[in-house]
């Protein structure tokens, strides 16, 4: 009677664990697919569903700066085709940036931030990261191998120009890009300084935190068997997608910008990044009452006054 009773609960766990995986397995293939994978049949260039539910194609759709452009194209390290655009000042410098979109975006988010640096008399260079707009690739990585693509970006521009000055100037995902950068040990000298708005510490952590926020499900087993999937079909784990860490070994001045109002990536997030940061220069701005990724619009003034303020040493011009 005893062995039976063994070995009935033997089986009930072993048909429970084997449920738990593979509802874990089908769950997770979903969420990778809903999150992180951009394309439909009718649109290979369509935005992961979980941003294309929440801005229709027509809200996509902004100004470009009316200033002298051209394309540029690179292949990223893993040999993904990268599309930019390279804005021209009214009058040649050594000054540059690049700015780099948020999630589910295209360069064209980028398009105001750029137009402000192109009136202070830079040259503009608006990625379309892997998985967005034109560029190719699949999966997004929330940072993690868009941040090597950023390297190659900056690297192409010191190739055009070798006494450029670079910063990298990057919005919600693409502030994670850039603090990522940051910490890289193969970051190009020529950047010089990295602006970051509405960055999170770590993706593994910000999604953990809205799961738990937004949806009342517990991190655990979620989140480990989200990064399960995540891993074997994106080629990435959420925890490697760590601006937190990079910030610790950065290697360029950093400037924080975040929202006081923004419930996506809560604003201590910024003051965590902030504390963390082993940069040889750090500043924290927080602009009041603006929401996730509108800090530039809420305060357009405090915002570029700020960033002209803090790159300024590093941008003088060479004579």
């Amino acid at each position: 009677m005893k062995k039976i009773l063994i070995s009935c609960l033997l089986t009930a766990v072993i048909v429970t664990a084997a449920l738990v995986i593979e509802a874990g397995y089908f769950i997770g293939n979903y969420c990778v697919h809903f999150g992180l994978e951009r394309g439909t049949a009718e649109n290979p260039q369509e935005p992961p569903r979980a941003y294309a539910l929440l801005m229709p194609p027509e809200a996509r759709q902004f100004d470009k700066p009316n200033y002298a452009s051209e394309n540029w194209n690179i292949d990223s390290e893993d040999g993904i085709y990268l599309a930019a655009t390279h804005f021209k000042p009214e009058r040649e410098t050594d000054k540059w940036v690049i700015v780099v979109h948020g999630y589910g975006c295209t360069q064209q988010n980028s398009y105001y931030i750029a137009e402000n640096y192109l009136s202070m008399g830079y040259h503009v260079l608006t990625p379309d990261l892997r998985a967005s707009g034109l560029s190719g690739g699949r999966y997004l990585t929330l940072g993690y191998r868009e941040s090597e693509d950023i390297v190659l970006w900056a690297r192409r521009i010191a190739q055009e120009n070798p006494q450029a000055k670079i910063i990298l100037h990057g919005v919600s995902m693409g502030a994670a890009t850039v603090m990522m950068a940051a910490g890289r040990e193969d970051l190009p000298p020529e950047v010089v300084a990295v602006v970051e708005d509405c960055g999170y510490t770590n993706a593994d952590e910000l999604i953990a935190l809205q799961m738990e926020n937004s949806f009342g499900l517990p991190s655990f087993p979620a989140m480990n068997l989200l990064n399960w999937r995540c891993e074997k079909m994106a080629g990435f784990s959420l925890k490697d997608a760590s601006p937190i860490d990079a910030v610790r070994h950065a290697r360029v001045p950093l400037l924080f910008i975040h929202g006081t109002k923004d419930t996506l990536v809560p604003p201590n997030m910024a003051e965590k990044l902030y504390a963390a940061a082993n940069a040889p220069k750090k500043e924290i701005l927080m602009i009041p009452g603006a929401v996730h990724a509108a800090a530039s619009q809420a305060d357009q003034q405090t915002y570029f006054r700020t960033i002209r303020k803090f790159v300024q040493p590093y941008m003088e011009e060479n004579k």
